[in-house]
């Protein structure tokens, strides 16, 4: 018995794919019979590009029936959800400016209702011109894996902070060296660690780094285009006072959350996503400017804002933070505690719960 299909991606290095498979484990653990489904083409066109998804994924694949009188989630971007052929049609996306596309509004008003994994995403869907029901579905975080660690021995005397990004301009990276050079000297007892991914082979990040950080500026440590497994994120956020992103706009912003699970605060751009889970009694909000035209190359945010995050609050919180690791340890308790809320079978509960009002 098939109760749902979940049409979407499994493999692939995205946030939707990883995002996706712990859905799908989730909703299967609750006692729900679900068919994976590959978004973009068959299932093992996508295993061939990939890799092999999970092994409880594509057994899940080959032993369950593909049946179109159930209920099917496409979850993906907005403009695919026209690929839903479902009894019951659910669009599921998210976006990190403040309307969603023409194209996005046309094929979530052909859905039956549309998901998005926080109250700010729901709103603004509205706005933009959806007019089928939208609801709130979280999204969550492998609690088992992200855990707080033992207090950091190497590097003690010094003040971490910690980014983890792709590689782009909305992700806030100008914005952060030019905040971190201004709040520190290169004596300081500081480290700005980068962990950075591009998969654009025509950008050079490295140069960029170069030219926003000209000598003498305070230490920043690399870490580029290496993947690391979820247990290595684990160390890495366990090992940081502070994760921080000042961010133009997020979805949701995993990295953040993941971070909060390991006892580590977030500073992060108080706009989007991220206000579902980030608060000041456990964490660092950046205030903004208010909003600004973002990118018009990129045709995704056309007539669009994103958030343009204040910088000289961005100073202060980083000299704060560095001055009152104390507090941010405290902020760290609180955060991981903030965390346990937001687990992968608490996001299976509301969709188990959102399906079963329904038939």
């Amino acid at each position: 018995m098939t109760d749902l299909v979940w049409h979407s991606s499994f493999s692939s290095l995205t946030g939707y794919s990883g995002s996706s498979r712990a859905l799908v484990l989730a909703l299967e653990a609750r006692g729900l019979a679900v068919r994976p489904l590959y978004l973009f083409d068959s299932d093992d066109r996508e295993a061939a590009l990939f890799g092999s998804p999970h092994p409880h994924i594509a057994a899940l694949q080959r032993e369950r029936p593909l049946r179109l009188d159930v209920p099917q989630v496409v979850y993906g971007r907005g403009d695919l959800f026209a690929k839903n052929s479902g009894r019951y049609r659910v669009g599921f996306t998210m976006l990190e400016v403040d309307r969603l596309p023409e194209a996005w509004v046309h094929q979530a008003n052909l859905m039956d209702e549309v998901w998005a994994p926080t109250a700010w995403g729901a709103t603004m869907f509205r706005e933009s011109g959806v007019t089928r029901p939208v609801y709130r579905v979280p999204l969550g975080v492998d609690l088992d894996t992200f855990q707080p660690g033992p207090q950091r021995v190497r590097l003690a005397d010094r003040t971490i902070f910690l980014s983890v990004f792709e590689w782009g301009t909305r992700k806030g990276w100008d914005l952060l060296l030019r905040a971190y050079r201004s709040a520190f000297q290169p004596s300081d007892a500081v480290l700005l660690l980068l962990k950075i991914d591009c998969r654009d082979p025509a950008l050079n990040p490295l140069c960029a780094l170069r030219a926003a950080l000209p000598r003498p500026a305070p230490p920043v440590g690399l870490i580029y285009n290496r993947p690391l497994s979820p247990m290595q994120m684990a160390e890495l956020y366990q090992g940081a006072d502070c994760f921080v992103l000042p961010s133009r706009g997020e979805g949701w912003c995993m990295p953040a959350l993941e971070a909060m699970a390991c006892g580590t605060p977030a500073l992060v751009t108080n706009w989007s996503g991220p206000t579902d889970f980030v608060c000041e009694a456990s964490g660092y909000p950046l205030d903004t400017c208010g909003l600004v035209a973002a990118p018009a190359d990129e045709p995704l945010y056309a007539g669009a804002r994103w958030a343009e995050p204040d910088h000289d609050h961005l100073v202060e919180l980083l000299r704060h933070i560095h001055h009152n690791r104390d507090e941010a340890r405290a902020k760290g308790i609180l955060a991981a505690e903030d965390a346990r809320r937001w687990s992968w079978d608490t996001a299976a509960a509301v969709i188990a719960e959102r399906l079963g009002s329904l038939f």
